[in-house]
């Protein structure tokens, strides 16, 4: 699930997608068809996905004996997008317009108690964990050669080298570094190795890597030559 919002009232989900052109939510079979710069790319369906995490969270609230409405919506990111055609059984919003809708649910009459709200907040936390999403380089053709090294500021994306901090944005070094780390993984691989940190990252030697990857929120696999980190999802 992208997002879900627990009230006594009501519970919505909703599923955001950041997608760019013309987009048509097609039947038979249900896919999410998109129209960029003139090439047509097919998507798995966000209502499927949706009405699918729906149905598993009305499992839930029956086993808990608790009634409480299921708001959904399709989100999409990017106002400019068009919709040639739109999904049939939920209704899709712009993201500048949420607060609309959940200003209209707000107004609903309180379902649940206290104890209970506490009791349903307790489930859900226990039932979800964190996503992480594959890395671009599985999705698309990124080389690792395309992309810069070092440690760059997430906020002024200067590069800093050899300095304590940004001298412009005053960020760490040490939250550089996990930052950079991040975008590894979120760009190239969900794996990292000594050497691959020396060389994104650009540190000293080894022993540098070997130090800042035990350092960071990180969980070890395997030992010696084959060892590898990958993210914590206890982080």
């Amino acid at each position: 699930m992208d997002t879900l919002i627990l009230t006594k009232k009501y519970i919505a989900l909703l599923e955001i997608k950041n997608i760019r052109g013309k987009i048509a939510f097609q039947k038979n079979p249900d896919q999410l068809i998109r129209e960029f710069d003139g090439e047509v790319t097919p998507f798995k369906c966000p209502e499927q996905q949706i009405t699918r995490q729906t149905k598993k969270l009305q499992v839930l609230l029956k086993e808990l004996k608790i009634d409480l409405p299921i708001k959904k919506l399709i989100v999409l990111a990017y106002s400019k997008t068009h919709v040639v055609l739109p999904p049939k059984y939920t209704t899709i919003v712009m993201g500048c317009d949420i607060s609309i809708y959940m200003d209209d649910y707000n107004q609903l009459p309180d379902v649940l108690s206290t104890t209970k709200f506490n009791q349903l907040s307790r489930q859900l936390a226990a039932k979800s964990f964190e996503y992480i999403p594959p890395s671009i380089a599985q999705t698309y053709p990124v080389k690792l050669a395309d992309v810069k090294t070092g440690l760059i500021c997430p906020i002024c994306k200067r590069k800093v080298s050899g300095q304590l901090k940004c001298p412009t944005c005053k960020v760490g070094k040490l939250l550089l570094q996990q930052q950079a780390v991040e975008d590894w993984f979120y760009l190239m691989k969900g794996s990292i190795t000594n050497r691959e940190c020396v060389y994104f990252l650009e540190l000293k030697d080894k022993h540098a890597g070997n130090y800042l990857l035990n350092k960071l929120p990180l969980q070890p696999v395997n030992n010696h030559k084959l060892r590898h980190y990958v993210m914590s999802h206890d982080r």
